[in-house]
């Protein structure tokens, strides 16, 4: 085992090399059936979800890489064009330039296409034997036809025309830099005049090509300006799906509008499908758990560690113990309350689920150290759900193990890593909570746009509010003890303004995560907040939690900003009893 091989490194995805990308990622979980299909897709979550891994995992060049593993041709039914939209290209601000504003969308959809084309150009070039049966001179003298081009004689067909747009780069460039703005929008490329073309040569004049399948795979295209929005949703309503479709990446915060270029818009499950790549259960019968089991096993497996996740991630022997003492005592309380198990059995299971870790952490000494957090079911839910959340911790975990060199050696007299000791789980997870919290307490203003001092004061103060309000409610045995998520009730349009101005702030620092769920009245849904569940270990709360909600007032809320606790003296003691037994 090469030890400097950390199996969990979580850089972002398009650092990964493409055999990191083909090794790690896990397809069936990760909704690859509606990327490969016909169907427009809004792929929605914030950084760490998977988003990116998605996309990259069904471009061209993975799927290639993936056929040759298998000793397979690689298909072209469908062919995945990765196009990251926080390039400088893309971004180009030169339209601000401009005082009429139809020749400034004009010009962002160009800039927009050109990066599009140049991709799709690369990739169709890499395509081994694409134009085996095709008549190279007839696409030439075609493409300079409709495109207005020269293409270079003694280039590749591809790779002329990736020449050509770049020196249409290079004219737009000058054109504007020139100041003779009027004339410019003469020669812009659009969707229509651009890919419809193309794509419709592939299919009919290049017979590699007939049956494919163009999947135009946008990554952040929050990054996207206004005008490229708009255009980006005019070719979405775009009717036929045969030849091409979207597949669009966005996080949740500054989600695009779906309003196209000429005014109308674009319907969820009439234009495009939607797919939250964000969990929002993690215990052991959901999916998402059943994809972190498999994530992290295929990563053991890449260094010859044939431990289950669960083996490799110990639980505390002590913990595990003490978990069992509290168990009995609540079974034994439920059945005093409820009467025998057999007599009312959901009653007393219930009471136990409910009850049982509150329980361990209720009769823990307020004078010891922190519980020993460890186990893969605890880091699983330390993720809140999002992927990142989850790699992050074991890559430290294995590192300090490494660093410690707490390590065996095989047969061979190779160092193996059998386990991440449970000591070590504890002290990295505390270690990245207090990190956490001193980032928030020190640094959050200073790396979030749009959020001033103050901002970040109240952003600490809330989630420190946070903190002791649930910490309470476990320790005190309230109602759903081990809620660790909330609703915002009795919306004050004024103080909502000011609260979601904060909720966003901490949306963009990944310490707030904003889901829907189903309301406990009338079959509605709301949408709830969810903490960053690695903020806990460090209040000594248990991030397990429970799929339960409190229902806090807006204006409690809004004072917790500001003084930095969640106060309900001055509220009726009825209302108090609604706020803190608030069941969901």
């Amino acid at each position: 085992m090469n030890l400097d091989n950390n199996p969990f490194k979580y850089d972002a995805a398009n650092n990964l090399t493409d055999k990191m990308i083909a090794d790690y990622y896990i397809d069936d979980f990760n909704y690859s059936r509606f990327i490969q299909s016909k169907r427009n897709i809004f792929l929605v979550g914030e950084r760490g979800s998977g988003k990116t891994m998605a996309l990259l995992f069904n471009s061209w060049r993975i799927q290639k890489l993936l056929a040759e593993k298998r000793e397979e041709e690689p298909s072209l039914s469908t062919i995945g064009i990765y196009i990251p939209c926080n390039t400088p290209l893309i971004q180009k601000a030169e339209y601000q330039l401009l005082d009429d504003e139809f020749l400034g969308s004009v010009l962002s959809e160009h800039f927009l296409v050109l990066s599009i084309a140049q991709v799709l150009t690369e990739t169709l070039a890499e395509i081994p034997h694409v134009l085996d049966g095709a008549d190279e001179s007839l696409l030439r003298s075609e493409t300079n036809f409709v495109l207005g081009s020269e293409l270079p004689e003694k280039t590749s067909f591809f790779d002329a025309i990736k020449l050509f747009l770049q020196r249409e780069l290079l004219t737009t460039q000058r054109t504007i830099n020139s100041g003779k703005r009027a004339t410019f929008y003469e020669n812009t490329f659009s969707f229509a005049s651009v890919f419809i073309p193309i794509l419709n040569m592939c299919a009919n004049k290049i017979p590699q090509l007939k049956d494919s399948h163009f999947l135009f795979m946008l990554d952040d295209a929050q990054a996207l300006n206004e005008h490229q929005v708009r255009a980006m949703n005019s070719w979405i309503a775009y009717r036929d799906h045969s030849l091409f479709s979207f597949k669009v990446a966005v996080a949740k915060v500054g989600t695009p509008t779906k309003i196209t270029s000429s005014g109308g818009s674009i319907l969820e499950g009439h234009d495009y499908t939607t797919i939250d790549l964000e969990a929002s259960l993690q215990n052991k019968k959901t999916d998402f758990y059943q994809l972190a089991e498999r994530i992290v096993k295929r990563r053991l497996k890449n260094i010859s560690v044939s431990a289950s996740p669960k083996e490799f991630f110990p639980v505390s022997t002590s913990m595990e113990k003490d978990l069992k003492a509290s168990e009995k005592a609540v079974r034994e309380e439920a059945i005093r309350k409820f009467g025998e198990a057999n007599k009312n059995p959901k009653a007393v299971t219930d009471y136990i689920y409910k009850y049982k870790r509150a329980h361990y952490f209720k009769s823990r000494s307020s004078k010891a150290n922190r519980p020993p957090y460890s186990g893969f079911e605890t880091l699983v839910f330390l993720s809140t759900g999002v992927i990142r959340n989850l790699i992050e911790p074991c890559f430290w975990m294995f590192d300090s193990v490494v660093s410690e060199a707490t390590k065996m050696k095989d047969e061979q007299g190779s160092e193996i890593i059998s386990c991440i000791p449970p000591a070590i789980q504890t002290k990295v997870i505390l270690e990245r909570s207090r990190r956490t919290w001193d980032w928030v307490r020190n640094s959050i203003a200073n790396d979030i746009e749009d959020c001033s001092m103050e901002d970040g004061l109240r952003a600490f103060q809330l989630l420190d509010a946070l903190a002791v309000h649930f910490r309470y409610r476990l320790l005190n045995y309230l109602a759903e003890p081990r809620a660790l998520s909330f609703t915002i009730s009795k919306r004050d349009q004024d103080i909502m303004d000011e609260l979601n101005h904060l909720i966003e702030i901490l949306q963009k620092a990944q310490l707030l995560y904003v889901r829907s769920g189903p309301a406990k009245s009338e079959g509605r849904r709301e949408t709830y907040y969810v903490p960053n569940r690695i903020l806990w270990p460090d209040r000594g709360l248990d991030p397990h939690g429970q799929h339960a909600r409190v229902s806090i007032p807006s204006d409690i809320l809004w004072t917790a900003a500001k003084t930095g606790k969640i106060d309900l003296k001055y509220l009726p003691k009825d209302k108090q009893m609604e706020l803190w037994n608030a069941e969901q």
